[in-house]
């Protein structure tokens, strides 16, 4: 079922962008508890300061009543053991006059060891203390101070006092023989701690509204940057949801359509294959027939009794005939090359006999068109090699030149040393190829956009078939050409061959300005008038 625009709206992102007024008053609020909490915290801070400097006056206070009203009147005897009789009523009289003013609600004399000899409240005399460190450390001269509960020397009880254990010395700078416990009513110390808790409290109320009032605007700017943050981010995470969303249907896509080019290919092999097995097949059958045809043209064209007219149209059905078993012959050779079962009549082979006799073979197709056919050859070492294969390998070379050569052309055959390795060249100056033609040459049946503008011949398999060829025998074949200005074939074959079986191929093509010749030696020159009309020279 479909959705109605609010329904699309509701239905939406989860993380929507807050609103503005919301986000500030959130932050407002967390302000607030911030400074309410640091206004808390210093409250408790100064107002335990000012507690402990209430109880350090009182703690003076006591020290000076002790120094001025009871060092002088004591006896070591009122700390040895429980005062009585006379004595307690003296020191009723002393306390109740000296000591026990108003805010003062409980006084002891403290003996060495632990016990109380005297008291204002007299049913604590003879009675241990609670809390003998007190005690300790006013028998080492120290006053100490605390807050308790305890009862008044009148009976109240649960009274909450500051206790101040203060050092008795009978003589200045002698240790200490005792100690008195004075008991302060803790509302006196209240009484001064609530003015100033209270003074504090309106000082830090005021303070903290102050900053709170003062952050406000600092407060909607922040908000306002981290919204706009806010609605970047989620706009960014959006669109990255969306591209990774993409990029996952992509990569499915492209899996997908792998494994279809995967099968593909793999039926394209098998296709390829089947091919190969069938051309195999078809050009083997063909071969057998074609050789009994030419045969039987032969019987035929011996026989003297034909007339003029029968040898012309036998003599087309052998032209055809031999164009049809060269092309057998190439099919059955590129089959072999890629079955793996090309074998190779490997025996020292002259080039320079080679080149000599392929261009006396080509001569009469060059006059015919009046082209200019020339050799130039220099003697090199035999290489090791299958003569009828790199006489095919020039062959071809020097019939493609002629034929893409038109009349009134050059086409010149060279043969050098370079490096230790024999050097063929080929070079015409006929129609030329394009670069991207160029790439394209040594394909399988490609025929080039001049030969059929021409209706030059052809199958497409000759350069394909010397590529094949040069490479088994550990040769480069490079190719230069300019359109309308000619093309440059250079076969390039080590001296030192190595053994055919063992050598990978290295064919590449090269583009670009062919080098000067620097041939050295004897130079050749083959002409259709200079050379005899019998079979070719004998090697040299």
């Amino acid at each position: 079922m479909g959705r109605t625009p609010s329904q699309g709206r509701a239905s939406g992102p989860p993380h929507e962008i807050e609103p503005g007024p919301r986000l500030v008053l959130r932050f407002a609020l967390y302000a607030g508890v911030v400074l309410l909490s640091a206004g808390l915290a210093i409250a408790w801070l100064v107002n335990r300061e000012v507690a402990g400097r209430a109880e350090r006056t009182v703690e003076s206070q006591a020290r000076a009543v002790v120094s001025a009203s009871l060092d002088n009147r004591l006896r070591a005897s009122d700390f040895s053991r429980p005062v009585s009789g006379g004595r307690r009523a003296a020191l009723d009289d002393l306390f109740r006059k000296s000591i026990l003013i108003p805010g003062v609600v409980g006084g002891r004399l403290l003996g060495p060891k632990g016990t109380i000899t005297y008291a204002a409240n007299h049913r604590l005399i003879g009675t241990k203390l609670r809390r003998p460190g007190e005690l300790g450390r006013a028998l080492r001269g120290k006053v100490s101070r605390r807050v308790t509960h305890a009862t008044t020397w009148r009976g109240r009880r649960n009274v909450k006092v500051l206790r101040v254990v203060v050092p008795v010395r009978l003589t200045q700078g002698a240790r200490p023989i005792g100690a008195v416990e004075l008991d302060q009513d803790y509302r006196a110390v209240a009484v001064s701690i609530d003015d100033a808790r209270w003074r504090l409290a309106a000082i830090l109320t005021l303070a903290l509204l102050a900053l709170y009032l003062a952050l406000f605007p600092i407060l909607r700017r922040v908000t306002s940057q981290l919204e706009a943050r806010n609605r970047r981010l989620r706009e960014h995470a959006d669109e990255r949801g969306r591209l990774l969303e993409a990029e996952r249907v992509a990569r499915a896509e492209a899996e997908s359509v792998q494994r279809l080019l995967s099968e593909q290919n793999e039926r394209l092999r098998e296709l390829d294959g089947l091919k190969d097995e069938f051309i195999s097949l078809v050009s083997h059958e063909l071969r057998t027939p074609l050789t009994s045809i030419r045969g039987y043209l032969e019987l035929v064209l011996a026989d003297g009794a034909l007339t003029h007219e029968h040898r012309r149209y036998l003599g087309i059905v052998d032209r055809n005939s031999e164009r049809l078993l060269h092309l057998v012959s190439d099919l059955l050779f590129l089959a072999q090359v890629d079955a793996g079962k090309l074998a190779f009549d490997v025996a020292p082979v002259d080039l320079e006999e080679i080149v000599e006799q392929c261009v006396e073979t080509s001569l009469p197709v060059a006059d015919a068109k009046g082209i200019a056919l020339t050799a130039r050859t220099m003697h090199l070492p035999e290489v090791q090699g299958d003569r009828a294969r790199l006489v095919q390998v020039l062959d071809n070379l020097v019939s493609n030149a002629v034929k893409f050569t038109p009349g009134g052309g050059r086409v010149e055959v060279r043969l050098k040393e370079v490096d230790g390795a024999a050097v063929v060249e080929v070079e015409d100056t006929g129609l030329g190829f394009s670069n991207d033609e160029q790439e394209k040459l040594f394909e399988r049946f490609f025929r080039s956009s001049r030969a059929e503008q021409n209706a030059i011949p052809g199958t497409g398999l000759g350069l394909a078939i010397v590529k094949a060829i040069v490479e088994r025998h550990g040769g480069q074949i490079e190719l230069d050409s300019t359109e309308n200005a000619g093309t440059t074939v250079r076969v390039r074959l080590p001296v030192a061959q190595r053994d055919l079986d063992t050598v990978a191929p290295r064919g590449r093509r090269l583009t670009g300005e062919s080098p000067r010749t620097g041939i050295s030696g004897p130079v050749i020159r083959l002409s259709h008038e200079t050379l005899p009309a019998s079979t070719p020279q004998s090697p040299k």
